[in-house]
């Protein structure tokens, strides 16, 4: 029996809770980066991994912990990641060195990837076909509002108090979420029997962890033979883990799930928009920080209006996704995107009006916004829903491995027209270009935004080729 309205409601808003978290660690963890810098004593190569280190365990534990939902249920798995994360909340804001604080992070992204691989698979079991667009319109809705409460309370909190308040912040969040979860999120009775591949997610992890390492030494010592060792180690072990995967029961990635068309276009459509659209915003703010010379917190306000335009429309379009073909409304999410880039490559400037750079943030949130509420939908609706939670999680874990990808492409460009040793450090706001140096930086940056681009093409392609379905009547 379906569950009722009133249920679905309850559901909804713990899983949009556990989403506003996820956005505001994003934004605010950004615009605290120099200041735990300086305060914890470490060079910015060590402080990105802040960042990295989240990432890279979501990525790896994504579908275990998925399929770990399909074993013990998915529910318990959510509201033990909302407990998990604001414990690793607490923990790295009370870090008293960097190594403590990467740690703790680890913890904090177990909690994280308990409730992303876990999340997708509880609308799925609430909401039926017709109105998971409205569910993923509003899981998207959130994620933006957590992005605009991260730029907002990021620079109060950094200014006023101090950086570990950033950490803190999401702790109560986590509570609330976990009390409201154990009470009213219940989820699917269905229970199936899995293994785990441990050796298949350690391979992968110290494979994206050698890939990470040379993108982050490349800015640093250019192409030498530490950099070319790490990539080429880390494609290495990439290879290897395909090879042990090709002979697993339960592997970490189960391609059999990319066999199914639509989760396959789906999943890859997301994947190729993750590693176009992730960089966008390291690029932009590298713009705003090193080109413009704007503080950490001014450079964000400006993609504030994106982020609050990109909430109102993810909420309309997951509704719109549930009365037309969702195919459709995340293709012209994706051309959106696509266009923006474009905006970027044909006007970005020394001295262009920062109006373009607003536009480009609207049309890249309201595009993702419209994306991801129709893919969503569509990603898991001919999956067995014996598999919901490992579909879930291999979900994730594409994405995140795209997030990786982006993350380099980013590197590389800010790296290619300017000295090394400053890219991480406009990243961070804590010094700006010599004249000498903006023309040449600015057009490394137009020339990522066309490779973002392209890659956004053949997302495009692959959001269109998937089959529609015949619009229900309500």
């Amino acid at each position: 029996m379906p569950p009722s309205v009133r249920a679905e409601s309850t559901a909804l808003i713990v899983l949009v809770l556990g989403v506003i978290m996820a956005g505001i660690d994003t934004t605010i963890i950004v615009l605290a980066m120099p200041v735990m810098m300086q305060a914890l004593g470490v060079d910015l190569a060590v402080i990105t991994w802040v960042l990295l280190i989240y990432v890279i365990v979501v990525t790896v534990l994504s579908t275990q912990l998925g399929r770990l939902g399909d074993i013990k249920g998915r529910a318990k798995m959510f509201d033990a990641g909302m407990l998990v994360f604001a414990f690793g909340s607490a923990l790295a804001g009370a870090s008293s060195d960097a190594g403590l604080l990467l740690a703790f992070r680890s913890v904090q992204a177990i909690g994280g990837a308990l409730m992303l691989s876990n999340s997708t698979a509880l609308i799925s079991d609430y909401f039926s076909h017709e109105r998971r667009g409205f569910a993923f319109g509003w899981t998207t809705f959130g994620w933006n509002v957590g992005a605009i409460t991260g730029i907002i309370l990021g620079g109060f909190l950094t200014t006023f108090l101090s950086w570990r308040w950033d950490f803190y912040i999401t702790v109560p969040l986590g509570i609330l979420g976990f009390i409201l979860g154990v009470r009213y999120l219940k989820g699917s009775q269905v229970k199936v029997a899995r293994g785990f591949d441990l050796v298949g997610s350690s391979v992968l992890g110290l494979s994206l962890t050698l890939l990470s390492l040379g993108a982050l030494n490349y800015p640093v010592e250019g192409l030498d033979s530490t950099t070319v060792s790490l990539l080429g180690s880390g494609l290495l072990a990439f290879a290897a883990f395909l090879l042990i995967e090709r002979n697993k029961t339960d592997p970490v990635l189960d391609l059999s799930l990319l066999r199914i068309r639509l989760f396959g276009a789906s999943t890859s459509a997301a994947f190729l928009q993750f590693v176009a659209n992730y960089a966008v915003l390291f690029l932009l703010t590298m713009y705003l920080q090193g080109v413009r010379s704007l503080d950490p917190f001014t450079a964000s306000m400006y993609l504030v209006p994106g982020y609050v335009i990109g909430s109102a429309v993810g909420a309309f379009g997951g509704k719109l996704a549930d009365i037309r073909d969702p195919r459709i409304i995340a293709t012209v999410g994706l051309v959106l995107q696509m266009f923006a880039y474009l905006l970027y490559f044909m006007l970005l400037s020394v001295d262009v009006t920062l109006v373009v750079v607003v536009a480009g943030t609207v049309l890249t949130s309201v595009g993702g916004s419209l994306f991801f509420s129709s893919n969503g939908k569509l990603v898991m609706e001919d999956v067995p829903r014996d598999k919901y939670g490992m579909a879930s999680g291999t979900f994730r874990t594409v994405n995140n491995m795209g997030m990786i990808v982006s993350f380099a492409v980013a590197v590389v460009a800010a790296a290619s027209a300017i000295p090394k040793e400053l890219a991480f450090q406009i990243f961070a706001g804590t010094t700006s270009l010599s004249a000498s140096l903006l023309d040449p930086f600015v057009i490394s940056l137009r020339y990522a935004f066309v490779v973002s681009a392209s890659v956004m093409a053949v997302a495009i392609v692959l959001s269109w080729v998937r089959r529609g379905r015949t619009v229900r009547a309500e």
